[in-house]
C-alpha cells in the first residue's frame, strides 16, 4: 500500500558569483522504499540550468563535486533525513554573497610519504608507479603502505605495490584519524581510534582483485605502469582511483582501473573495475583465515552478497562481518581457497565476463558498533542496504 506524504520544502541557498543569475530550481526527492533513511547521502547531478561557482549555506550537510577540477560543479550532495516512501521538495536558490561555512569533514584520504616517529605531512594527490617497486613492509616506503580513505564508520587502505591487496582499519571513533595510525605504536594494536584487524597474508585481502582461469585465481597486481590518482574528500564522500597500464592478468596484459568511493555513515566502499579485455572472468576476494562458512545470500531481485560472520578481527578476537555485494547479473560463480602459492586463504565470487563490474566491499567490527556482536544484526544491515542500493531516491525537476 503506497501512502503519500505531503512534500516538505527544504531551502538549500546557494551563492552564485557569476554576473548571469539563473532560475531558482526545485527538485522532488522521493524516498520509494519502505525503509526509513537517516542521514541519506544523495546525489544530484547539475544540468545545464543550475547555477554554477556556488558556495552553500550551512543549512544542511552538502558536499560540491567537481570531477573534472574545471571550476563547474557536476554533482550535489546533500545528507537529509526520510521517512519511509516520503516525499520532499529542495530549492536551490540563488542569493547575495555570504561568508563561506566551515567544512564539516566526514570523509578523508590519506596517502603520504612516510616518516619515522611522526607524520610527514607530504601527501600525494598523483603519483606514477613501475613495474617491480617494492616496499620494505618493516618500513614501507609510504605511510599506510599506499593510500588511505575513511569516514566517521570504518577505514581502508590499498597497498600501493605489486600486492595490489586492501586492508581494513576497524575505527573506534568518528574522528578522521588515519593520519594518526601507525605514529609511534603500531596499528595492530588497539588504539584509542582503533586498529588494523585483518589478517591479509597471501590472500586478495578486503576486496583485492584477480582473474579466474583454468580453475585458478591470477592476482591483478603488478602492471608495467600504476597511476594514483586522488579524486575529492570532503564532509559527505571521498574518492581514488588507480590506473593500471600492462596489468598482469593471468597470461595477458591489459589495461583497467579501480575507482573506490566511500561515503559518510557506511560500514562499505564502493569500487568501480573496468578491465579492457572483454573475455576475462574477473573475482574479488575476502580472507578466510578464521571463518569456516562462506554464505551467498540473494537479497532481492538486483542485489546479492557473499560474506562471512565471524571471531575474524584479528588481534582483539572480536566479531567481524565481511561481505561483498553485487548486481545479481554479473555473478558467474563462488568458491574458496584454503592453501596456495600466490593467492591463498580467499573466499571469491566471481563475475561474467564484461568491462566493467561495480561491487560494494563491508566491513561491520563489533567494537565499532555493538549492533553488529550479532549475526542477525550483520545479515538485517546487508539486507537494508541491498534495498537501500536497490531504491536509490529518485529526482524529479518541477
Amino acid at each position: 500500500m503506497n501512502h503519500y506524504i505531503k512534500p516538505g520544502i527544504l531551502f538549500l541557498l546557494l551563492t552564485v558569483f557569476s554576473c548571469q543569475q539563473n532560475a531558482d530550481t526545485t527538485l522532488e526527492l522521493y524516498n520509494q522504499s519502505a525503509l526509513a533513511r537517516e542521514r541519506e547521502v544523495v546525489r544530484i547531478k547539475r544540468s545545464q540550468d543550475m547555477s554554477n561557482n556556488l558556495m552553500l549555506s550551512d543549512q544542511f550537510l552538502t558536499q560540491i563535486i567537481d570531477f573534472d577540477s574545471d571550476g563547474i560543479w557536476d554533482q550535489l550532495l546533500i545528507q537529509l533525513n526520510f521517512s519511509p516512501e516520503e516525499k520532499k521538495e529542495v530549492q536551490l536558490k540563488t542569493a547575495a554573497p555570504t561568508q563561506k561555512p566551515e567544512i564539516d569533514a566526514g570523509t578523508d584520504i590519506s596517502f603520504s610519504v612516510r616518516a619515522d616517529r611522526k607524520y610527514s605531512g607530504l601527501e600525494i594527490t598523483e603519483i606514477t608507479r613501475y613495474r617491480g617497486a617494492k616496499q620494505n613492509i618493516r618500513q614501507p616506503f609510504f605511510h599506510l603502505e599506499g593510500p588511505g580513505i575513511e569516514n566517521d564508520k570504518v577505514a581502508f587502505r590499498t597497498f600501493f605495490d605489486p600486492r595490489n591487496g586492501k586492508d581494513i582499519y576497524g575505527k573506534t571513533t568518528e574522528r578522521l584519524a588515519l593520519h594518526e595510525a601507525g605514529i609511534d605504536t603500531s596499528w595492530h594494536k588497539l588504539s584509542d581510534w582503533g586498529m588494523d584487524i585483518l589478517q591479509v597474508g597471501n590472500s586478495l585481502g578486503a576486496g583485492g582483485l584477480a582473474i579466474l582461469e583454468g580453475g585458478k585465481l591470477h592476482r591483478l597486481g603488478d602492471a608495467d605502469k600504476s597511476v594514483y590518482t586522488k579524486l575529492y574528500s570532503g564532509s559527505l564522500e571521498a574518492a581514488h582511483r588507480i590506473d593500471f597500464l600492462g596489468w598482469d592478468a593471468g597470461f595477458k596484459k591489459i589495461e583497467g582501473y579501480e575507482q573506490l568511493t566511500l561515503t559518510r555513515g557506511k560500514y562499505y566502499y564502493s569500487n568501480e573495475i573496468g578491465v579492457s579485455d572483454t573475455t576475462l572472468i574477473l573475482a574479488v576476494g575476502m580472507p578466510n583465515f578464521k571463518s569456516d562458512s562462506f554464505n551467498l545470500t540473494r537479497h532481492n531481485d538486483v542485489y546479492s552478497s557473499v560474506w562471512t560472520y565471524a571471531r575474524q578481527a584479528d588481534g582483539s578476537n572480536s566479531k567481524l562481518g565481511m561481505a561483498i555485494m553485487f548486481e545479481n547479473r554479473q555473478y558467474h560463480s563462488h568458491s574458496e581457497i584454503k592453501e596456495g602459492h600466490d593467492i591463498g586463504n580467499t573466499n571469491y565470487v566471481a563475475f561474467k565476463a564484461r568491462t566493467r563490474n561495480k561491487i560494494c566491499f563491508f566491513a561491520c567490527w563489533e567494537l565499532s558498533n555493538p549492533f553488529f556482536s550479532k549475526q542477525e544484526n550483520f545479515e538485517q544491515y546487508l539486507q537494508d542496504e541491498a534495498e537501500k542500493l536497490s531504491n536509490p531516491i529518485q529526482i524529479t525537476k518541477k
